[in-house]
C-alpha cells in the first residue's frame, strides 16, 4: 500500500506492536509522541480508549500474551487515538484468524466515538464480507 495521507490512520500486519510493551503503553506511546502529551495524560487517553472499545482488561498484556483478536484490538485503539478522520484496516483477516473478523470489526465499530469513515483493504473475493460487517442494512 502506497503512502497514505497524514488524515488516515492504519491498521495492518506490518504494522506491529512494540513486543516488550504492554497493550497500555503501545496505544499510549501515540498521543506522547505524536501529540507532546505528559506520560500520565497519554496512559489515560490510552486506558479511556481501552475501555471504549470494551478491552480494558488487556491493558497489562504484552503482545507475546495476547490472543490475535487482543492484538488487534491494541493496534486498532492505537489507530483510533490518533483522532483522523480515515482509518484504513489492510487485510484483516490475516491479523484476525480466531474470531470472525467481519463480525468483530463491527461490533469494534459500533463501539468507538469514531466519527470518520473506516476502510477495509483485503482480496476483492472477501469485500463481500465487509460491506455486510460495516453496512448491515
Amino acid at each position: 500500500m502506497a503512502a497514505l495521507p497524514d488524515d488516515v490512520a492504519r491498521v495492518a500486519l506490518e504494522l506491529p506492536l512494540r513486543a516488550n510493551l504492554t497493550a497500555l503503553d503501545n496505544i499510549a506511546l501515540i498521543p506522547l509522541y505524536q501529540r507532546h502529551f505528559t506520560a500520565g495524560e497519554s496512559v489515560k487517553q490510552a486506558q479511556a480508549m481501552l475501555e471504549q472499545l470494551g478491552y480494558a482488561g488487556i491493558a497489562p498484556l504484552r503482545d507475546p500474551d495476547m490472543t490475535p483478536a487482543q492484538r488487534f484490538v491494541t493496534q486498532l485503539a492505537r489507530a483510533l487515538i490518533l483522532g483522523r478522520s480515515r482509518l484504513v484496516i489492510d487485510r484483516p483477516g490475516a491479523m484476525l484468524y480466531d474470531v470472525s473478523y467481519p463480525d468483530f470489526i463491527r461490533q469494534l465499530a459500533e463501539q468507538t466515538s469514531s466519527t470518520g469513515t473506516w476502510d477495509i483493504y483485503d482480496f476483492s473475493w472477501n469485500q463481500i464480507l465487509y460491506s455486510q460487517a460495516l453496512d448491515p442494512e
